[in-house]
């Protein structure tokens, strides 16, 4: 790889034809090579803070990623890994680098009970994380397993993980805003059509409305902007209604609040809130907390745009748990789940360090659980074996290949569940037990 870098090859120069593709071993390469880079840069930065004998020194990798990024990129935490070995960060049988993987939001409880000290976080008692994303929303429902002391901090492990997809936000936002200004617009026209008594526009037209509705969203960042440091309901911009003249309309920043921004909060907070009730989702728990993180329109961090969106956030979310008559108390954090955990763990200790210490903690079965398949009367069951998604084949149960376990007896529980597809279903009949002989 470093050979690759190193070469003055200039075959493939800016001059050439750039392409688009969704081919797997292109993005294989790619993932290899932007791991190799950052490797690069952490080996450089570990060079001028500890010296040049840092490789003789225990390097612990403690990786967070986006569950989003997770699932449609590299598929599986184990394939994530395995990519780290591709990269050689990490190499096998070298015990002075280790690494230990989560999705982002997993280890959160330390922060959040620094954070909220008055908080309970009981035994066994549930909580839901809801990090908001521009297109998504990450659901978690957490478990406490572990109490804070003051030698040790709380855990939790995640019970339910949830991926609720959404309309872009910002777009969501541009489409209120524009359902409005068909509604109550008032122009300011230029001088041409001043002096011609005010041409009346149409805004329903698809060419005006095309061209309002291509500009609004950088007029939106504008305004925002604007307001960084001091938020001035009354802050305009103009934009501009056609391509032909100077007529243009004004959107006010209490606009964009009071009619698109409320509107698009209001409508992620009521999914969220869903998930309480709902019985496919978190319906079957009781949690005692709802924390609402991320920054799905990129506003500046604690300025004062997005103090104003936190707000209307923490409104809106109490506003939905109050309708569905429940118990559970709701924060929105002006951090970010970064700040949060950056600002806990320089104080005490590195992210994630228990999980090199301890494990990582997950939910077990009490039970082993699996199923049977028949295809004849009287019952004959049918044998398999199991083909895991690298390629590994794993024998069920030694002398009964009828068995196919799907949940053992003191193995961590999947949070995904199983997909099973039976290609001719006639004539076939399947049994889920509780292999009770086999615990």
């Amino acid at each position: 790889m470093d050979d690759l870098f190193a070469s003055k090859d200039e075959s493939c120069g800016s001059d050439s034809e750039s392409f688009t593709t969704c081919h797997p071993g292109y993005m294989y390469f790619f993932m290899i090579t932007y791991l190799h880079c950052i490797n690069k840069q952490i080996e450089a930065k570990l060079e001028s803070d500890v010296g040049l004998n840092w490789r003789a020194n225990n390097i612990w990798y403690g990786v967070s990623v986006d569950k989003n990024l997770l699932d449609t990129v590299f598929g599986s935490i184990n394939n994530l890994e395995k990519i780290f070995f591709a990269s050689r960060i990490l190499k096998k049988d070298d015990d002075l680098r280790k690494a230990k993987f989560c999705t982002r939001g997993e280890e959160i409880l330390p922060a959040l009970q620094h954070k909220y000290q008055h908080l309970d976080f009981g035994l066994k008692s549930y909580f839901i994380v809801a990090q908001i994303s521009s297109k998504h929303i990450q659901l978690s429902l957490h478990q406490v397993v572990k109490l804070v002391s003051p030698e040790e901090d709380p855990a939790s492990i995640i019970i339910q993980d949830e991926m609720l997809h959404i309309d872009d936000v910002s777009d969501t936002l541009c489409k209120s805003i524009m359902k409005s200004l068909q509604v109550n617009c008032q122009v300011d026209y230029c001088t041409t059509h001043k002096s011609q008594g005010d041409t009346q526009y149409d805004f329903q037209s698809l060419e005006i409305y095309s061209n309002i509705y291509r500009n609004l969203k950088p007029c939106v960042v504008e305004l925002f902007e604007k307001n960084k440091s001091n938020l001035d309901m009354d802050s305009i911009i103009q934009l501009s209604i056609n391509t032909k003249c100077g007529c243009s309309i004004s959107i006010f920043l209490r606009d964009i609040i009071e009619v698109g921004l409320m509107s698009v909060i209001e409508g992620i907070t009521t999914d969220i809130v869903a998930s309480l009730t709902d019985k496919t989702l978190f319906g079957n728990y009781v949690p005692n907390y709802i924390f609402v993180l991320g920054n799905p329109f990129n506003l500046v961090q604690r300025s004062k745009i997005h103090t104003a969106y936190t707000m209307i956030m923490q409104k809106a979310i109490d506003d939905a748990v109050y309708i569905k008559e429940k118990d559970t108390k709701t924060f929105v954090p002006r951090e970010s789940i970064y700040q949060l955990l950056k600002t806990f763990s320089s104080r005490k200790k590195p992210y994630m360090f228990d999980r090199f210490v301890t494990g990582t903690l997950c939910q077990v079965s009490s039970n082993t659980y699996g199923m049977r398949i028949s295809f004849n009367f009287p019952v004959e069951w049918m044998t398999f074996t199991r083909i895991n998604s690298d390629g590994d084949i794993k024998n069920t149960i030694a002398d009964d290949g009828s068995y196919l376990v799907l949940i053992q007896k003191g193995k961590p529980v999947p949070t995904n569940g199983h997909i099973i597809q039976i290609n001719k279903p006639e004539g076939k009949f399947v049994a889920m037990i509780v292999l009770l002989r086999l615990c």
